[in-house]
């Protein structure tokens, strides 16, 4: 049997003011501190969220990725206040749980995909494997990141063209950042040459690397710069040597061009053909498009004119 509970009158404002202001205020309380929790969430809302913008523009995040946290922050700060307004009205634990799994499988299934894309995002953020001004390999794609947000990554390819990359697809794919530090550089190249004179190898090649080293000591130590690698096939029915002396040829013309003078190695023997690894060191990712086809077009030059 149901039972219902009634409220008792209030006392009388003449025999009993003090009786009668105690009523009201227990029976108003909870609506008061439903209000006061409710105004001190928004505070917190305010304050957290303007922290949040200025930590996310410290680090250079676009516009649209800190909208992106400011709506995950508001949905958790919404779901704050629902928990405070049943919390208030002592709503039992089994409702709030209810309430809390409805709303969180309308919110799954209505957002699933760009939630995926907002994880992925928070992520990539998180794990910094490369940043805005990096040139970067994701996949197939590769070229100058111009923007990071919470569902996409913004890359400008060789042709120009901007691709959204949605970070799901950065998350899986394979990443490689052509990014090193001049420290990194002129450490790695002082050992080669040390390797070189070791090895007594062509003294051309060592003042190269000399040359190097010094445009590396001029420029900062904390300064970024970029090595790029790419790989070209020659048939085998062509010359290799007389190839070979062509590479050495244009890779010292694109000494001056390049921070270091361009290397190569044989990579791998394919059939019908051998596939050589160039390797070249810029300061600005936007020399990698600039340069590279035309770096490519001076290397195969003889090989095309032999082709005809």
């Amino acid at each position: 049997m149901q039972t219902t509970t009634t409220m008792s009158p209030p006392p009388n404002p003449v025999a009993d003011p003090w009786g009668y202001i105690v009523y009201y205020i227990n029976l108003f309380f909870p609506y008061i501190m439903v209000v006061v929790s409710l105004i001190i969430l928004m505070l917190l809302y305010f304050v957290i969220t303007r922290l949040v913008k200025r930590s996310l523009r410290s680090i250079g995040m676009g516009i649209e990725a800190a909208t992106g946290i400011v709506l995950v922050l508001r949905l958790v700060f919404f779901m704050a206040g629902i928990m405070i307004v049943i919390g208030a009205f002592e709503a039992s634990i089994a409702t709030l749980l209810s309430l809390t799994a409805i709303f969180g499988t309308a919110l799954g299934l209505a957002f699933s995909q760009a939630l995926g894309n907002i994880v992925s995002g928070l992520y990539v953020l998180a794990a910094r494997p490369f940043r805005v001004g990096d040139y970067v390999r994701v996949g197939t794609v590769e070229g100058i990141v111009r923007e990071i947000t919470l569902n996409y990554t913004r890359i400008l390819l060789a042709d120009e063209t901007r691709q959204l990359l949605p970070n799901s697809k950065v998350v899986t794919s394979e990443v490689t950042n052509f990014r090193v530090t001049v420290s990194d550089l002129i450490k790695n190249t002082e050992e080669e040459a040390e390797t070189i004179h070791e090895e007594k190898k062509r003294r051309s090649y060592l003042q190269s690397i000399d040359a190097a080293i010094g445009k590396l000591r001029n420029m900062a130590s904390d300064a970024d710069a970029f090595k790029y690698t790419f790989d070209m096939n020659i048939h085998m029915s062509y010359d290799q040597r007389a190839m070979q002396r062509h590479f050495d040829k244009v890779c010292k013309d694109y000494e001056k061009v390049f921070l270091a003078r361009p290397t190569y190695q044989i990579w791998a023997k394919p059939v019908a053909a051998v596939t050589y690894r160039f390797t070249f060191i810029v300061d600005e990712p936007m020399m990698i498009i600039t340069k590279t086809s035309e770096f490519m077009e001076d290397l195969l030059e003889v090989y095309i004119a032999n082709q005809k």
